[in-house]
């Protein structure tokens, strides 16, 4: 508080200059009555401003080492905490103005607005991806592998055989993925009949067959080694011209929209869809159906498959790699759509729903409230904390800075005050002597 002089200092001060005056000029001049009411008057405000000054300052230290009912701050500090904690609570955080405050506001506008920035949807999307991702990492394998695996075998039992191949055929139609089947499997044998061990199989199927139909007959014989002498059959180059045609036509197979492929693929769903009426085959993929249901291990394949994965995930999480963009992008993309989409429908639901916005907005109101109110106490902890913190010249300069320009009016109005009563006693004692 001692920052040189201020203006109550100087008009103390100046009452002291005038006191000096007024004396010696009452010293010169003891019969003058202006003298005498100057030093009165001056007398007095010397008095008055240092009995201000003395009451202001023991409020804050002790003036001139007095030592009785003075620094009644620093002695009383306990007391003051407690009071400044108090008015915080009690009036600048009471209840009826939280309460006063939070009818003021207009919670849902303010909300909705809020959720309806892109820049908002887009990090609650994000923090509710991050947020599965996490859920599904800590969830046990082997209980949702069972709970998967069940849901899986009920929707494949629901699943018709005849209605599944029909599907199949029209999907495959569809996106043209018979067509490549076939160019695969046609250049596949294209490859295998193209080796000479396919040439040697040729002609031994046509010698195994001349000697099956020659077997019991001797004229047959006969005239099939006449036939070889002569060189008219040889199963040499049969074998190579058969070969040669096998490998022509499994090209045209292979080529996309030739005629074999089309005749090939126009008779397959054909047939396909005559099977698919026939109550042989019917039975036979039903338990097939069955059976497969039966003996498919889906529990470990799919326990095997989140324990694979959760130990990639928990790695990648340890480099900082987010898992799901590092090897499933696709994915990670089909939920934020997914998410995002839920989102939007959840505003456009809250926006027509009055009901439910009255519900949500008493939900804030009172979560809001009763933050607010927990919070008094936690406010009261902290102002508690920080005043006692300071020392009692920190707490003295704390106090007077807020309120220093009163406080030095105080002192100029004691200075200001006593040299008007001392001019009006001054007065009386001279109307009534």
């Amino acid at each position: 508080m001692n920052r040189g002089m201020n203006k109550a200092d100087k008009t103390l001060l100046l009452v002291l200059v005038c006191f000096l005056t007024a004396l010696a000029l009452h010293l010169q001049y003891r019969d003058s009555v202006l003298a005498a009411a100057f030093l009165f008057a001056s007398e007095a405000a010397l008095v008055g401003g240092i009995a201000d000054w003395f009451a202001v300052t023991a409020l804050f230290r002790k003036p001139l080492g007095f030592p009785y009912h003075t620094a009644i701050l620093p002695r009383r500090r306990d007391a003051f905490i407690q009071a400044s904690v108090t008015l915080v609570q009690k009036e600048f955080f009471s209840k009826r103005k939280i309460f006063h405050h939070l009818e003021r506001l207009h919670i849902m506008p303010m909300l909705m607005g809020w959720l309806r920035e892109p820049a908002t949807e887009s990090r609650l999307v994000m923090q509710l991806v991050n947020y599965l991702r996490d859920f599904l990492l800590t969830q046990e394998a082997g209980k949702h592998s069972s709970v998967l695996a069940a849901k899986a075998r009920d929707a494949l039992n629901a699943i018709e055989p005849e209605d599944f191949f029909a599907l199949w055929g029209s999907w495959l139609q569809q996106t043209g993925k018979d067509k490549a089947f076939v160019k695969r499997l046609a250049q596949y044998w294209h490859k295998q009949a193209a080796t000479e061990e396919m040439r040697q199989n040729l002609q031994q199927m046509l010698e195994d067959y001349e000697a099956e139909k020659i077997n019991d007959n001797p004229w047959a014989k006969l005239a099939s080694f006449a036939l070889q002498a002569v060189d008219l059959v040889n199963y040499g180059e049969a074998a190579q011209l058969m070969q040669k045609q096998i490998l022509a036509m499994l090209e045209e197979l292979g080529t996309e929209d030739s005629p074999l492929q089309q005749s090939l693929l126009g008779l397959f769903y054909e047939k396909s869809a005559e099977l698919n009426h026939e109550p042989e085959f019917h039975q036979l993929v039903h338990e097939l159906k069955d059976s497969l249901l039966r003996d498919l291990p889906l529990e470990p394949a799919l326990e095997q498959i989140f324990t694979n994965l959760r130990e990639h995930f928990l790695q990648d999480k340890a480099m900082d790699v987010d898992p799901l963009a590092e090897h499933m992008p696709a994915l990670r993309s089909r939920l934020e759509e997914l998410i995002s989409l839920e989102y939007q429908k959840t505003l456009q639901l809250m926006e027509e729903d009055a009901e439910l916005r009255k519900v949500i907005s008493s939900f804030l109101f009172d979560v809001i409230a009763r933050s607010a109110l927990h919070a008094q106490q936690l406010i009261g902890v902290i102002v508690r904390s920080v005043l006692s913190g300071l020392t009692d010249e920190q707490l003295n300069r704390l106090v007077y800075d807020k309120v220093e320009p009163d406080l030095l009016w105080i002192r100029m109005n004691g200075s200001i005050v006593g040299a008007s009563i001392g001019l009006v006693l001054f007065i009386l004692f001279k109307l009534v002597a």
